[in-house]
């Protein structure tokens, strides 16, 4: 029988003549001494006071289930004082500081207390849980699995990265995507033939999904042994997988496909009297399709050029000197000028470089993108022209702070290409000594006395705009230095005051760094 409450909300009230809300329940006594003539107010008292009823009236579920304790602690609980800090970053306050804050416990082999597993548990994104996931104990793991907001917890395993945990190959039967990924990654690194002949043989029965997850973990000791496996994946029917495939066995020099793209590759470049010539396809055959060459290009890219640089970006940029018989620096420059397909090449080799972290072609390919940028930033490129700032992680960190330095103290106005634009790439932490000249360098370009000037905009200045930046970067051994005194004065100029709290904001991130290296041991 339907509610009365509900039928009159389902019919409402201006469709009927008289409204009945009596429910046959000792409620009805109340709801006559509900004021009348005040049809809607009436009846949103009396449907309010309906629900109240019916849920005070509800018996709680049994439970027939016992429920297992959780396990004794193996870690050591971490201090009051990192538990307070921990917790003021877990809750939003300095975020940015929170990976650093769980590394560091998971390094001191630290767990968090019971009272902060709750708001751990509800953290998100995938980076952060897979850094909280070893600081939840034992009793983090047990109670994981009475919120469904919490089966995160699943995904992870409970063991040393080092080691397989107990009933491994269970797990990677019957476990959940993420466990089972995680225990082919360990196995991987202690057995890669025995990993790989797990994923052999669950292959054809798991999704695609599944496939191009499972078959990225042979990047783990990826050897001439897990070559015909991965040509015969580059048959399979989820472009993604064999796309993937494609790209390990790029890796490998010897193999098979590496030799069919540099076949490809002379196919279209070529030295003839001192010059590169360059011949794009015209054409995409059904091998080159398989071997994860895409036919159809992003938009505003042609597909002659697009199936150029995915080539190009298989190929080992080493390779080009040999076979070319010149530098990285002097291929460069005998690249046709007025060629169309000039910049396309290069794109190609830069993304190569990356990939196959060539260093020295690094180098030449940031001068040449460093001398043409604005000219190539005014023209229609390939994919992107982001190649400097995406240059630098893939440098040794010693090389690419110092192609930072020489623009800051040639004090580079580029518009495009800005030093300001290329500090958040360098490797972090920073090293003592870039570290030390930058700050010497920020109090010299940022005085006070220029901060009082009627010119200063603490919106467009690049010292303080990187400020956020800087605190996460500096090393342990430069905090000191971080956080001297500057002598502001007194002054109401509202360019000043920012330029303070900027400052202050600055200091206090590194304030609670120093906490982090301090207090969590």
């Amino acid at each position: 029988m339907r509610d009365p409450i509900v039928a009159i909300a389902l019919a409402g009230t201006s469709r009927q003549e008289q409204v009945n809300f009596i429910t046959g329940t000792p409620m009805d006594a109340l709801l006559t001494e509900l004021p009348e003539g005040e049809v809607e107010r009436t009846f949103l008292l009396s449907a309010g006071a309906w629900a109240i009823y019916r849920q005070a009236g509800t018996q709680a579920q049994q439970s027939t289930e016992t429920c297992t304790t959780a396990g004794a602690e193996t870690l050591r609980e971490c201090s009051l004082e990192t538990a307070l800090l921990v917790s003021r970053l877990l809750a939003g306050d300095q975020s940015a500081l929170l990976p650093e804050a769980l590394e560091r416990l998971h390094q001191q082999g630290l767990r968090l207390p019971f009272r902060l597993l709750p708001l751990a548990l509800n953290v998100t994104g995938k980076e952060t849980r897979a850094a909280i996931f070893p600081l939840l104990g034992e009793r983090g793991r047990w109670l994981s699995q009475f919120n469904p907001a919490w089966k995160w917890v699943n995904n992870y395993l409970a063991a040393d990265e080092e080691s397989l945990p107990a009933g491994a190959e269970t797990i990677w039967q019957e476990g959940t995507s993420g466990q089972r990924a995680e225990i082919l990654r360990r196995l991987r690194a202690v057995d890669p033939d025995k990993a790989r002949a797990w994923l052999e043989a669950v292959w054809k029965q798991e999704k695609a999904d599944a496939r191009s997850e499972f078959v990225s973990v042979l990047e783990i000791g990826l050897c001439a042994a897990d070559e015909p496996f991965l040509e015969r994946v580059l048959d399979d029917r989820a472009g993604g997988v064999r796309a993937t495939a494609a790209n390990l066995l790029a890796r490998l020099p010897k193999s098979a496909l590496s030799e069919r793209m540099r076949q490809r590759g002379q196919s279209m470049l070529a030295m003839v009297d001192g010059r590169v010539r360059i011949t794009a396809p015209t054409e995409l055959a059904k091998e080159w399709q398989r071997d994860g060459i895409a036919e159809t290009p992003p938009r505003q890219v042609s597909q002659r050029a697009w199936w150029l640089f995915q080539i190009l970006v298989t190929i080992e940029p080493t390779f080009w000197e040999t076979y070319l018989g010149a530098s990285p620096a002097e291929l460069l420059a005998l690249l046709p000028a007025h060629d169309g397909w000039r910049t396309q090449i290069i794109e190609g080799w830069s993304r190569a470089a990356m990939n196959f972290r060539a260093e020295g072609w690094l180098q030449s390919l940031w001068s040449w993108w460093y001398e043409h940028y604005q000219e190539i930033r005014e023209k229609e490129v390939l994919i992107e022209y982001s190649y400097p700032e995406q240059f630098l992680p893939s440098m040794s960190g010693p090389i690419a702070e110092r192609i930072v330095l020489s623009l800051i103290e040639k004090g580079n106005g580029d518009q495009f290409l800005n030093w300001s634009n290329l500090l958040f790439q360098l490797p972090r932490p920073w090293s003592v000594e870039f570290a030390q000249t930058y700050l010497s360098l920020f109090r010299e370009r940022c005085t006070v006395e220029s901060m009082q000037t009627d010119t200063f905009n603490p919106y467009n200045n690049p010292w303080l705009q990187n400020l956020p930046t800087v605190a996460l970067a500096l090393p342990v051994a430069c905090f000191d230095e971080a956080t001297r005194a500057w002598d502001f004065p007194e002054d109401g100029k509202w360019h000043i005051q920012h330029a303070r709290q900027q400052i202050q904001e600055f200091a206090n991130t590194i304030h609670t760094r120093q906490k982090i290296d301090e207090e969590i041991i």
